[in-house]
């Protein structure tokens, strides 16, 4: 009985200590955001850390609305752009794992019964790797000024896969499909049209099972429709060519278009759960870890820097190689990194995109080079 009661007494003061050591490296985080925040412009940021042993710590600072005084808090949700490939990257790589997806084999017999399918730029070459690799060629539909113009028109507009793909349809390929890289949204459009023609099932049913459940997240909600609970105003830039302003109207409900984004991202998301999911993902724990090291192939990443893998953003930086993916909607930009060396997540969003107002963007990576530092000394 007194071998029992030591052991829970040791067991005991390892998570309190493990628990002060988290406030420690948390408390010097917020000095600095302090800093970086009071001498910046933007309306409000979130930052969530994922500690090595797994402790989870969200820091705010500022206005989820300005105009009517919501402080930012850890259950604000925003709008996390881009990031969402990530969600349906590890829905990809399980199907890999299942065998209903093969990473080097033409999607053009599975896809060809679509009319339009052959009007896609190197449409017979398309691959599930070159698509979530981004070695396709195929242009980014949302640089159409037709596009830019018509997704304006309608909020409530509910717009189809294919009609997305229709702004690209008969354009000239940027490059040999394989032989180079662009980063383009309309390459996800594709992958997970084919998700959706493989699985029999809608995308995000498909992300709630896999994803989401898989990981706990609880507060990331498909993006399907102009209002939600808790969601920032987001602020853009007065004078932006595509959508100036704010975000959201008097009542909460999006000024433009979200569903649009769909498979290009798609999601409302908080910090919190996409620094969880940036953890579970790069550890392993989302997909057979025998596919890893496939996921994190990387080719070179252009005017982008480092490497792109199957959904993953690769850097060298002084900390140790980051793993991670960016995101951005007009009044929204957001950022998760994993740090592989000191096996801790980061995930920072800031409620504008308004360039005058962003310069904390710059600092902000240095958050998880503190990090690292205090959990090496």
């Amino acid at each position: 009985m007194k071998k029992l009661l030591l052991t829970i007494s040791c067991l005991l003061v390892s998570v309190v200590a493990l628990a002060q050591d988290t406030d420690a490296v948390m408390a010097v985080v917020g000095q600095k955001l302090d800093e970086f925040f009071e001498a910046g412009q933007a309306p409000g940021v979130s930052v969530s850390v994922i500690m090595p042993n797994g402790d989870e710590r969200t820091l705010v600072r500022g206005y989820a609305d300005v105009e009517k005084n919501l402080k930012m808090t850890a259950e604000t949700k925003m709008l996390g752009g881009s990031t969402g490939k990530v969600f349906y990257s590890v829905v990809a790589m399980q199907l890999i794992d299942e065998g209903k997806l093969k990473l080097d084999e033409p999607i053009y017999k599975q896809m060809s019964d679509y009319k339009w399918f052959e009007k896609l730029p190197n449409a017979r070459q398309l691959t599930v790797r070159n698509l979530m690799r981004h070695q396709t060629g195929i242009p980014r539909y949302v640089f159409s000024e037709k596009f830019q113009k018509e997704v304006l028109v309608d909020a409530d507009k509910v717009w189809k896969p294919e009609e997305l793909l229709s702004y690209v349809f008969d354009d000239e390929p940027l490059f040999e499909a394989g032989t180079d890289f662009a980063y383009s949204d309309t390459n996800y459009i594709v992958l997970c049209m084919l998700i959706e023609k493989v699985t029999g099932n809608d995308l995000y049913d498909e992300v709630q099972k896999r994803v989401l459940d898989k990981a706990g997240l609880k507060a990331v909600v498909p993006q399907n429709k102009r209002s939600y609970q808790g969601l920032a105003q987001g602020y853009n830039a007065e004078n932006d060519p595509f959508f100036p302003g704010k975000a959201l109207d008097e009542n909460g409900k999006s000024r433009y278009n979200l569903q649009f984004e769909w498979a290009g991202g798609g999601l409302v998301i908080t910090t919190h759960d996409l620094a969880l999911l940036a953890k579970r993902i790069y550890e392993g724990r989302m997909f057979n870890p025998a596919l890893l090291d496939e996921y994190l192939n990387g080719v070179d990443a252009g005017r982008l820097g480092g490497q792109w893998g199957l959904g993953v953003h690769i850097e060298r930086t002084p900390e140790g190689t980051v793993y991670g993916h960016s995101g951005f909607m007009p009044g929204y930009v957001t950022n998760m990194r994993y740090y592989e060396k000191d096996k801790f997540s980061i995930c920072y969003q800031i409620n504008t995109s308004d360039r005058s107002k962003m310069s904390i963007l710059r600092q902000l990576p240095i958050l998880g080079a503190i990090v690292s530092e205090e959990l090496n000394k």
